[in-house]
């Protein structure tokens, strides 16, 4: 009898301590409190602070300014895992390879996990010199990089502001202060696409595009060259190429403006 309880009570915490994940995942990116996530789940304070501190040990929660929680990375990393055999990366990977093929250059399929762009899958072109900017797993925070600039520019401006603030030492060291993200993001916004040059690598150029895989849903391809082959000209024409190939997929894209 004393083990059949205590199955039951371990039953029990391992249910409440999902239910509490599950409404993290919810409120990520903007977080929640202790006794937020305790009145919801309907518990007391002292057991929803004990369950999420076993969370965090795990590492499948994260305590940010002001307290608040949200998804730690084993949390996300577990959650993409899944995503190797996606719908998205198995809908998108004909495109990617006509897009390698035609440009000669490196193409990648990148999606949005909390504040981090997360590459799903890359295919190389035929170009001589290699720009694996982001292995397939690789992730970086939005903003980062012509893919995560392209989703960076999806989120509202107090959105921005505030992955900035949670960020800003990711930020700094790459010169990207809040006023110089804020005017890449509107111009990201006006052209329909995100250009980017030697910011990650010097010498390597880079152009993203975000587009819809359904009414809440959406993900970004860019392609990554040498600088040399990232002049105006061919960065308008690698906009088109990657327009109409995500049209042709049947995504829904913005026209990007020359």
């Amino acid at each position: 009898m004393t083990r059949l309880i205590s199955v039951r009570t371990g039953t029990q915490s391992v249910d409440r301590a999902l239910d509490l994940l599950r409404r993290v995942a919810g409120l990520h990116p903007d977080g929640a409190t202790v006794t937020d996530l305790a009145k919801a789940a309907g518990i007391d304070r002292t057991t929803a602070h004990r369950l999420l501190k076993s969370l965090e040990s795990a590492g499948f929660i994260e305590r940010g300014d002001g307290k608040r929680i949200r998804l730690g990375m084993q949390a996300m990393q577990i959650g993409l895992a899944s995503m190797k055999r996606a719908p998205i990366l198995e809908a998108c990977r004909p495109m990617l390879k006509r897009l390698a093929h035609l440009t000669e250059d490196s193409v990648f399929l990148v999606v949005r996990s909390g504040d981090y762009a997360h590459c799903l899958h890359y295919e190389e072109g035929r170009s001589p010199v290699r720009t694996l900017v982001l292995p397939v797993g690789g992730m970086r925070v939005l903003g980062v990089g012509s893919a995560g600039m392209a989703l960076l520019a999806r989120q509202t401006d107090k959105a921005i502001a505030e992955i900035y603030a949670r960020h800003s030492e990711e930020f700094r060291p790459l010169g990207l202060a809040l006023p110089r993200i804020r005017h890449i993001v509107e111009r990201t916004r006006k052209n329909g696409f995100s250009a980017t040059g030697g910011l990650i690598h010097e010498g390597v150029s880079g152009v993203g595009m975000s587009f819809d895989i359904d009414a809440d849903g959406y993900a970004a391809i860019s392609i990554a060259a040498i600088r040399s082959r990232m002049n105006d000209e061919r960065i308008a024409w690698l906009t088109r190429v990657m327009f109409t190939e995500l049209r042709a997929a049947g995504f829904i894209v913005a026209m990007p403006r020359e």
